[in-house]
């Protein structure tokens, strides 16, 4: 399948997409003691202009990796409502990547949101997923973490203050 790829890059910082493309940064966050799972996205142009981001959180024991499933499928369906074409998803999670690069399958909740994810991305051939390290991702994990204070779904037209420059 192609639009998935598990290079991993060494850069950290955040790089921007190639010319027409548009850029997703996901990451998912676990808070414990309010028993919530939160995830998070941050798209940018080619010039790394903000375009939109978008928070969520659910109350759900959710386990790491289906964390970060959930929150890559969210913001698929966000590129996908916002009918965006060109888009690079970049997750720190370097099991999601290889689960999705190897057409992974199994019994559990996170091989079932990973099927999700594969046949979403079978739709639109101009959406690619991709590793990253979290130094290159710390907008959508600092959105993810601070997402507990906002309202359960809260879509940003301009950068929110905790990741404003």
């Amino acid at each position: 399948m192609t639009g998935i790829g598990c290079k991993v890059r060494n850069n950290l910082v955040w790089e921007k997409p190639s010319e027409t493309w548009l850029k997703c940064n996901v990451d998912a966050a676990f808070h414990d003691r309010n028993r919530l799972t939160s995830s998070a996205c941050c798209v940018r142009d080619s010039r790394g202009k903000f375009i939109r981001a978008q928070t969520k959180w659910k109350r759900a024991n959710m386990t790491v990796l289906e964390g970060e499933a959930v929150a890559l499928l969210d913001a698929i369906h966000f590129a996908y409502v916002n009918r965006w074409d060109r888009v690079v998803f970049e997750s720190d999670s370097a099991t999601l990547v290889q689960a999705l690069s190897s057409l992974g399958h199994g019994d559990s909740e996170f091989y079932a949101i990973v099927s999700s994810i594969i046949y979403q991305l079978s739709l639109h051939s101009n959406f690619e997923v991709k590793f990253v390290r979290r130094q290159s991702n710390m907008v959508a994990h600092t959105l993810a973490r601070a997402v507990c204070s906002w309202a359960s779904h809260r879509i940003f037209n301009s950068y929110p203050s905790c990741i404003a420059h």
